[in-house]
C-alpha cells in the first residue's frame, strides 16, 4: 500500500492505535434502525444533507461496535489523496481487498465509507465486494440523492438498506445546548434561536451568534457548489444563485414552473431542472397539492420548503419579519424528518399541511405565527374546517407562536398549540 494512502488511513482510523476518537452528542435515539441495519448483511446507505451529522453518526454506529480494532475500516472520500483517485474503477475495491489481505484471524469486518459520492466507481466496486465477499459489512454516507439512489437502485438493487439523516430535532437541539430539563421561558427563548439558527449540530453548539450566520453561508455555499454546480456541469452559475434565492425567499408560497421563469426571464425547464438538482442536494423540498388524481397533482402549482430554517435567514429572510413562514418550514421538516407523506390542502380555502397514510388523509396542520387578528383567525379556521370536512377527519390542529386553545367547531375537535409544545408533543 502507498505510504500517502497508508498515512491517511492511519489518521482516520485511531481506534487501530487505541486512541480515543471524538463520536460527538448521541444521536442514535433518533435513528434506532441504524443499529438494525448494522447487524444485516445489506449494504446501509445513509444519505442527507451536507453537515447534518452523518459522519458523526458512523462514528457513534463504530463505538458500538464489540470487534477488534482492525476489523474496523473507515475512509473518507474527501481526503485528497483518495480524491485524486476518484476516476480509478480499481482504486477502492483494491484498497478494500488488500487491507482485508493484511489482516490475519479476523472473520467479519466492518467497512465505513463517509461521502460515497465523490467516488465514480462506488456503486459497480462495492456491488462486486458485497457479492463476492460475505465477511464484509459496508456502511455508506453520500450527500447527492439522485447520484447515489439511482446508481444504488441499478446496481445495487436489493442488496441495500437507505436511510435519511437531517438537521436536529427540537428535542435534540434542547440537548445540545444543555437544556434536557428547560422551564417553559427556557423553551420559547430555544425555540426562537432554533427558528433563527436551524439544526445543523456545529451551527447549534456554536455560542458566538457572527460565527453562527458564518457557518450557515458557508453551509449553503457548499451544497451550491459541491452538490449542485460541479456534479451536473452546470455552466449558468449566476441563473441558478438567483433561483435558489427566490425560492428562499419565497418559502412557503405557491410558484409553478413557468411564473418562475418569466419572473428570472429563464426557462420552465431550466427552473425545474435547477430545483431538481436543489433537491436532490437535499437544500429544498416540494410539497405537492394532494389530490386523488396524480396527475392533477402534478399540474397543480407546489410550495417550497429547505432543509433548514437556519439557511433560509442566512441567505435570504429577515427573521423577525417572517417568522410565520419559518415556523411554516420547521413544522414542514419536522413531519418529513418522521416520514411522513406531506401534501397541502386548496380549495376555497387553503390548509397548509394534510398527512396521508396509506391511501387514507390522517391529520390536518395550519401554521399561523398568531391569531390575535380576526381576519387571520377566520382565514386559518375556514382552510383547517375545509381540509377536516374533505378528508372526513374530527380533529386538527393549529400551531402558533404561543397561544393554546381547544375549540369545538361544527362538531371537530380544533387543537391550538404553541410551536415548542407541538414540536416537543410529535417528538415524544
Amino acid at each position: 500500500m502507498e505510504q500517502q494512502i497508508q498515512s491517511a488511513l492511519e489518521k482516520q482510523n485511531p481506534w487501530w492505535f487505541g486512541k480515543p476518537f471524538d463520536t460527538g452528542i448521541p444521536r442514535l435515539r433518533y435513528y434506532p434502525l441504524l443499529q438494525k441495519y448494522l447487524d444485516a448483511p445489506e449494504i446501509l446507505l445513509m444519505l442527507g444533507a451536507r453537515r447534518t451529522g452523518k459522519s458523526t453518526l458512523l462514528y457513534q454506529l463504530i463505538s458500538t461496535l464489540q470487534v477488534e480494532s482492525r476489523a474496523i475500516l473507515f475512509i473518507n472520500l474527501d481526503e485528497p489523496v483518495f480524491q485524486s483517485n476518484a476516476e480509478d474503477p480499481t482504486f477502492l475495491s483494491a484498497l478494500i481487498e488488500e487491507y482485508i489481505a493484511q489482516q490475519e484471524g479476523i472473520h467479519k469486518f466492518y467497512i465505513f465509507i463517509d461521502e460515497i459520492q465523490n467516488y465514480t466507481h462506488w456503486a459497480h466496486a462495492l456491488k462486486i465486494l458485497h457479492d463476492t465477499n460475505k465477511q464484509l459489512k459496508l456502511v455508506l454516507t453520500g450527500s447527492t440523492a439522485v447520484l447515489l439512489q439511482d446508481a444504488a437502485s441499478t446496481r445495487l438493487s436489493g442488496r441495500y438498506f437507505p436511510s435519511t439523516v437531517y438537521p436536529l430535532t427540537f428535542i435534540e437541539y434542547l440537548h445540545f445546548i444543555g437544556a434536557h430539563q428547560p422551564t417553559l421561558p427556557e423553551k420559547r427563548q430555544a425555540i426562537d434561536s432554533y427558528l433563527q439558527y436551524g439544526g445543523f449540530p456545529r451551527v447549534a453548539l456554536e455560542k458566538d451568534e457572527t460565527l453562527r450566520h458564518e457557518l450557515l453561508k458557508h453551509y449553503f455555499q457548499t451544497i451550491y457548489l459541491k452538490d449542485i454546480i460541479y456534479p451536473h456541469n452546470v455552466r449558468n452559475n449566476k441563473d441558478v444563485f438567483e433561483l435558489l434565492y427566490f425560492a428562499l425567499s419565497t418559502m412557503g408560497s405557491f410558484f409553478s414552473y413557468t411564473n418562475v421563469g418569466k419572473t428570472l426571464h429563464i426557462s420552465a425547464d431550466t427552473v425545474k431542472e435547477y430545483l431538481s438538482y436543489a433537491e436532490q442536494s437535499y437544500l429544498l423540498s416540494m410539497v405537492m397539492k394532494y389530490d386523488h388524481s396524480v396527475r392533477k397533482q402534478i399540474a397543480n402549482p407546489r410550495k417550497i420548503y429547505c432543509v433548514d430554517t437556519g439557511l433560509i435567514n442566512a441567505v435570504s429572510f429577515k427573521f423577525s419579519e417572517n417568522k410565520g413562514r419559518l415556523m411554516e418550514n420547521l413544522v414542514f421538516l419536522t413531519l418529513r424528518k418522521q416520514q411522513k407523506q406531506v401534501f397541502y390542502h386548496k380549495g376555497s380555502y387553503e390548509c397548509d399541511f394534510i398527512i396521508r397514510d396509506g391511501r387514507a388523509i390522517v391529520r390536518a396542520i395550519q401554521v399561523t405565527a398568531s391569531l390575535k387578528d380576526a381576519a387571520v383567525k377566520k382565514r386559518e379556521l375556514k382552510g383547517l374546517m375545509e381540509a377536516m370536512c374533505a378528508y372526513n377527519l374530527s380533529e386538527g390542529v393549529i400551531v402558533t407562536e404561543s397561544e393554546q386553545e381547544t375549540m369545538h367547531v361544527e362538531g371537530k375537535t380544533i387543537t391550538i398549540l404553541p410551536l415548542h409544545a407541538w414540536l416537543t408533543q410529535i417528538d415524544a
